[in-house]
């Protein structure tokens, strides 16, 4: 599912938003919040990645997804926030837990576009 074939390290979704990759990976999200809801363990909230810039910089030996803010923004927006809502979770969405140094860009990207 990641442009450098492995789960580990630099790579992001292949495709685009809204994609069977990007969709594939929203699902998941689901799945993971099923799976917990079987044993009574909800989440009020959780993040679209993990240090989405980090895998950008480096090569991390840890799972990573790499995500620019647009990617990550659209992502959120065609494929992982339209699944949660079809979901019968109430787990708010998070971006952007990385580095404070890129909160201002990501902001910028992820604002709610007014027409």
């Amino acid at each position: 599912m990641k442009s450098n074939g492995d789960i580990r390290g630099k790579g992001t979704l292949k495709g685009r938003a809204g994609g069977k990759y990007h969709r594939a990976w929203a699902e998941y999200f689901v799945r993971f919040l099923d799976e917990y809801a079987k044993h009574n363990v909800t989440f009020w909230a959780l993040t679209a990645q993990n240090e989405p810039v980090a895998a950008l910089f480096a090569s991390p030996l840890f799972p990573t997804v790499a995500f620019t803010a647009e990617q990550q923004r659209d992502f959120v927006a065609l494929d992982l926030g339209p699944a949660l809502q079809r979901s019968s979770h109430g787990a708010r969405l998070l971006v952007m837990d990385d580095q404070r140094s890129q909160l201002p860009g990501w902001a910028t990207a992820v604002r709610p576009r007014v027409p």
